[in-house]
């Protein structure tokens, strides 16, 4: 595939994802609440989101700023969705992490992303873009994000999500690829409760920095969610659907390679060589992983 024809795939994908749909039309929030139908006017916010996998001698920290959703009132069920942007950045203790202003290569900073999404009792897609991203190193634009869910989001489901920086529509197309550079996370879980749920997730993730550094890792988790949602108005019943803020605490098991390019500009410097991130007797990293969300969803349903 040519690389100048993903900025069209992505207009089709937006457009299908648009189309009307038959589904159940929605209804008042207080026919909602008194029926269990899906309320009109839905929001889902979040002021910011953390995730942290942290282990000894090795850092990982997402961070994401302002993201708003609104669903439309129609049968179709559709929302569209901002975010203001989010950075990532992967270090040692020695060398600690990058700042967004620097702008390095242990680090991606993404500006502005549109989301538009198909949402479902049952199931949900969708289909989303970074305006413009700083990948490791690299500059490029309108880098495609995709997601599906499969089951219920206040019951049980499956969750799965693909950013493909490597699909840019602008950039230096000599980096451009379906299958690198690109991050994919899945997620399974199932509610005991109200606002408890067992939670598995895994994480797949291939990049490569501007000064040739490569990362390849794989990473399995087990954990459990929990949310804070208060109790709503008095005016509302005791089984409000409002969901505020999601915490995900799990052990996860991580495994990586690396190339590491040799020292430039000097004489005789080795080449790239390829080593495991953990010890030779113990490939597989025990870590820390945490999700920390300041979600405001007006229905608990909603994704």
């Amino acid at each position: 595939m040519a690389p100048w024809t993903s900025a069209p795939l992505a207009l089709l994908a937006l457009a299908a994802v648009a189309a009307p749909a038959v589904a159940d039309t929605c209804v008042e929030p207080a026919v909602a609440r008194a029926t269990g139908g899906r309320p009109c006017g839905a929001v889902s916010a979040s002021m910011g989101r953390a995730e942290l996998w942290r282990a000894p001698g090795f850092t990982d920290l997402r961070v994401s700023l302002v993201r708003i959703g609104l669903y439309d009132n129609d049968a179709a069920r559709l929302a569209t969705s901002f975010e203001l942007g989010s950075w990532e950045a992967i270090g040692d203790d020695d060398d600690g992490l990058q700042k967004p202003a620097e702008l390095g290569d242990r680090m991606a900073l993404h500006v502005l992303a549109l989301r538009r999404q198909l949402d479902r009792d049952a199931w949900g897609a969708y289909v989303a873009a970074d305006l413009l991203s700083h990948w490791f190193g690299g500059l490029r634009a309108v880098t495609p994000r995709l997601g599906a869910r499969l089951g219920h989001m206040d019951g049980a489901a499956l969750v799965v999500e693909a950013r493909l920086a490597g699909a840019f529509a602008i950039g230096d197309y000599d980096r451009w690829s379906l299958t690198r550079d690109l991050d994919v996370g899945a997620r399974a879980f199932a509610s005991v409760s109200r606002r408890w749920r067992l939670e598995a997730r895994g994480r797949y993730r291939d990049l490569t920095a501007t000064d040739g550094y490569q990362l390849r890792d794989v990473t399995g988790a087990i954990g459990v969610g929990v949310e804070a949602s208060p109790p709503g108005p008095r005016s509302l019943p005791r089984d409000d659907r409002w969901r505020v803020v999601t915490l995900f605490v799990g052990v996860a098991a991580r495994r990586a390679s690396e190339v590491t390019p040799g020292a430039s500009g000097t004489l005789g410097a080795p080449p790239a060589i390829a080593r495991e991130t953990t010890r030779a007797d113990a490939p597989w990293q025990v870590l820390l992983w945490l999700d920390l969300d300041t979600t405001i969803d007006s229905d608990r349903r909603v994704w």
